[in-house]
C-alpha cells in the first residue's frame, strides 16, 4: 500500500512537471503580455501559477469534495470554494504584476508619468486576472473529473461488498433459525418455566416467536426503525437471560421503548449488535460460583448517537479457552458492515483484560 502511494505521488509530480515544461516549450511558444519563452520571463510565473492550480486541484479533490460535498454540506463547500478561489487568484495576480513590473518593465514603467503607470498596472491586472481566473476555475473543475469517477467506483465496490456480506449474513441467520440446538434451548427454557410461572412462560413464548419472525421477515431492508431493532435485542436478551440466570449474574440496561427519544424517526442497519451479544453468551465463563460469571449489556441513545457495550467474564480454564472471543467470522463481518455503512460515524473497541471481554460501540445515526 505504501509503495503504491509513492508511485501515485511520483506520477502526479511528473504530470505537473510535464505540463509546466510543455507550456514553456518551443512547441507552443506561448506569450503572455510582455512575458514569453524567448526572453525567459515566462517560466517563473508558470511555476507559481501551476503551484496555485495544484493547490486548488488537491484542496478540491481531496479536501472539500469528500468532506463537504459528499456529506451534503453544500453551503460550507461553496463558502470554502469562494474563499480559496478568491484568495489564491488574488495572490497569483499580485505575484504576476509585481514580477513583470519589477523584473521586465522596471526601466520602461518608471520613466512614464504617474497616471500612465497606474493605467499600465490596471491593464496588467485585468489581463492577468482574466487568464488566472480561467485557469484556476479550469483546474478546480478538473478535480471533479478526477475525483467523482474514483468515488463512484469505490462506492460500487462497497455496495457489492455489502451485498455479499448481507447475503452471507442472511445465510448465517437462516442457519441459526434452523439450528435445532438453538430452538431446543429456547423451547426447553419455556417448558421448564411453565412449571413455575405459566404467565411468564407465555410472555417468553411470544418473545421467542417475535424473535424468529423478525429474523425471517422484518430485517430484510438496509435500514429499519431503531425501535424494532431494540425490541429484537430485548427479546433475545430476555430469552438468553432465562437460560443463563441460574448460573450467572446478568445485568441488562436498555432504553424504555415507549419513552425512547427520537426512536420513531431514527433508523439503523439491522442486527449490528447481534454478533457481539451472541459472542458474549457463547463465551460466558463457566465457573462453579455464580458470582464469577458476569454479563453486562447496555444500550442508550444520546441525541443521534447510540451507545452499545457488553462485558462478559471468560473462563480461565485452558480446556474452556480453545477459541478466543475476539476471533470468528461473525465479528469480522460486523466490523466490515460498520466500516461500509457508517464510515467515520462509528467507533468500535474490543479488548480482553482481567479475565473479561469488553465490547464498546458508538454509532452516529444522523
Amino acid at each position: 500500500m505504501k509503495f503504491s502511494k509513492y508511485i501515485i505521488i511520483i506520477l502526479h509530480l511528473l504530470v505537473w512537471t510535464g505540463l509546466t515544461l510543455l507550456l514553456n516549450s518551443e512547441l507552443l511558444d506561448l506569450e503572455w503580455g510582455a512575458m514569453s519563452r524567448e526572453n525567459n520571463s515566462l517560466f517563473v510565473p508558470l511555476i507559481f501559477g501551476m503551484t496555485v492550480n495544484a493547490v486548488l486541484f488537491y484542496c478540491n479533490a481531496y479536501g472539500l469534495i469528500p468532506q463537504y460535498l459528499h456529506t451534503n454540506q453544500k453551503k460550507k463547500y461553496w463558502e470554502w470554494t469562494a474563499f480559496l478561489l478568491a484568495g489564491l487568484t488574488t495572490a497569483e495576480i499580485t505575484f504576476d504584476v509585481i514580477y513583470i513590473c519589477y523584473f521586465h518593465l522596471k526601466s520602461t514603467l518608471w520613466s512614464l508619468p504617474a497616471l500612465q503607470q497606474r493605467s499600465v498596472i490596471f491593464e496588467l491586472i485585468a489581463m492577468f486576472g482574466i487568464t488566472d481566473i480561467f485557469f484556476n476555475l479550469s483546474f478546480w473543475a478538473l478535480a471533479f473529473l478526477y475525483r467523482l469517477p474514483r468515488d463512484w467506483i469505490k462506492n460500487e465496490r462497497q455496495k457489492q461488498q455489502l451485498q455479499r456480506d448481507k447475503l452471507a449474513a442472511e445465510l448465517d441467520f437462516l442457519k441459526a433459525q434452523m439450528n435445532p440446538h438453538f430452538l431446543f434451548n429456547g423451547i426447553n427454557s419455556i417448558y421448564h418455566l411453565m412449571e413455575k410461572d405459566v404467565g411468564k412462560a407465555q410472555n417468553i413464548l411470544l418473545r421467542f416467536s417475535d424473535l424468529l419472525r423478525y429474523q425471517l421477515y422484518e430485517c430484510k431492508g438496509d435500514f429499519i426503525p431503531l425501535k424494532k431493532e431494540l425490541q429484537y435485542v430485548s427479546n433475545y436478551l430476555e430469552i438468553e437471560t432465562i437460560r443463563k440466570e441460574e448460573d450467572a449474574l446478568i445485568k441488562i440496561n436498555l432504553p424504555t421503548l415507549n419513552r425512547l427519544e427520537n426512536g420513531a424517526s431514527q433508523k439503523i442497519a439491522p442486527l449490528l449488535f447481534s454478533p457481539f451479544l451472541e459472542n458474549a453468551f457463547k463465551y460466558l465463563s463457566l465457573h462453579s460460583e455464580k458470582t464469577k460469571n458476569i454479563l453486562d449489556a447496555n444500550i442508550f441513545l444520546e441525541g443521534s448517537v447510540i451507545h452499545f457495550s457488553v462485558k462478559n467474564s471468560v473462563s480461565t480454564f485452558p480446556e474452556q479457552k480453545t477459541t478466543k472471543p475476539s476471533n470468528g467470522i461473525g465479528l469480522e463481518n460486523a466490523k466490515r458492515r460498520l466500516h461500509i455503512l457508517y464510515p467515520q460515524k462509528h467507533k468500535l473497541s474490543i479488548e480482553e483484560k482481567d479475565n473479561c471481554f469488553f465490547v464498546s460501540l458508538k454509532i452516529d445515526l444522523a
